[in-house]
């Protein structure tokens, strides 16, 4: 599609507005296959993501050491059809996940290569997913967590929807009780424990809110900065009330990160399209004492 010179000069003019505010936010960044890069997020206060397989890396304990935060990723609400790694094989039980019940028992997908997990609020993989990540609360080798794929609705291939209005509540409030008791078990165990989750609680209604007290923030992919105003009102919401917010997003370019950094509620910004590794950081480092 051709862009209007008027279209162009108005889209960068916009961005200019908000670069203009830019760097309030911490460089953040993603690293899902290799720790390339992961040196430079060691700073109070970076914001790293591990993958599935290297969250032992010797890369983010250094980088914790230097006063940079390590967030573990987890997946609670996909089993992915081939195991990859031992950490893999351990979280997923061997293979052993309960799946999503409806329409029929293993039928939905979130992405390919994966099947829906049992996400219904008290279900035994909930409770195993509570005392996974209760386990990392203890070891103290992570500062939090991560959930991909957790929040008001699935995306990708859900086909959400066609789903009926039950099972789409049970979804919604299953996500909520996660994060519920996830709340709580930090509260008991480790209040500096950060939990943020890569989606957002609204689902065009109210029930998923709720979910936002819970969490510290969330993560947004890829939201396109001057085409809506939802997602910059979105990231101003309030979250939970243990005085460590993090939204992170995840953006499409140095400018467009660039820019995100000065929109109000953002506190860290990575300039990522693909995962395996982050990008060197876009701009400096402001501490944040929150935590300490």
């Amino acid at each position: 599609m051709k862009v209007r010179p008027f279209l162009f000069l108005c889209l960068s003019g916009l961005l200019t507005v908000f670069a203009g505010t830019a760097q309030a936010a911490n460089p953040g960044g993603l690293a899902f296959k290799y720790t390339t890069n992961v040196s430079r997020y060691g700073k109070p206060t970076g914001l790293m993501i591990t993958g599935r397989c290297n969250r032992y890396s010797t890369a983010f304990a250094t980088m914790r050491s230097k006063g940079g935060e390590v967030l573990a990723y987890i997946n609670p609400s996909s089993r992915p059809d081939n195991y990859v790694c031992p950490l893999d094989n351990t979280y997923y039980k061997n293979g052993n996940v309960p799946l999503w019940p409806w329409p029929s028992y293993g039928q939905r997908s979130i992405w390919p290569g994966t099947k829906m997990t049992d996400m219904r609020p008290g279900s035994a993989w909930m409770l195993y997913v509570v005392s996974y990540i209760e386990n990392l609360m203890r070891e103290r080798k992570v500062d939090g967590v991560f959930l991909d794929t957790t929040g008001a609705r699935p995306w990708g291939i859900s086909d959400w929807k066609t789903w009926p209005q039950f099972e789409k509540d049970k979804w919604t409030d299953g996500c909520i009780d996660l994060v519920r008791r996830l709340d709580a078990k930090r509260r008991a165990i480790n209040p500096n424990f950060i939990i943020i989750n890569n989606n957002i609680w609204d689902r065009g209604d109210a029930r998923g809110l709720p979910g936002e007290k819970y969490v510290d923030g969330v993560s947004i992919e890829h939201p396109t900065l001057w085409l809506t105003q939802y997602h910059r009102n979105y990231v101003a919401h309030a979250f939970g009330n243990l005085g460590h917010r993090r939204v992170l997003i995840i953006a499409r370019s140095a400018d467009e990160a660039r820019a995100w950094a000065g929109v109000k509620g953002v506190t860290h910004v990575a300039n990522q399209m693909t995962y395996a590794y982050p990008t060197v950081p876009p701009w400096t480092f402001t501490r944040l004492t929150d935590r300490l």
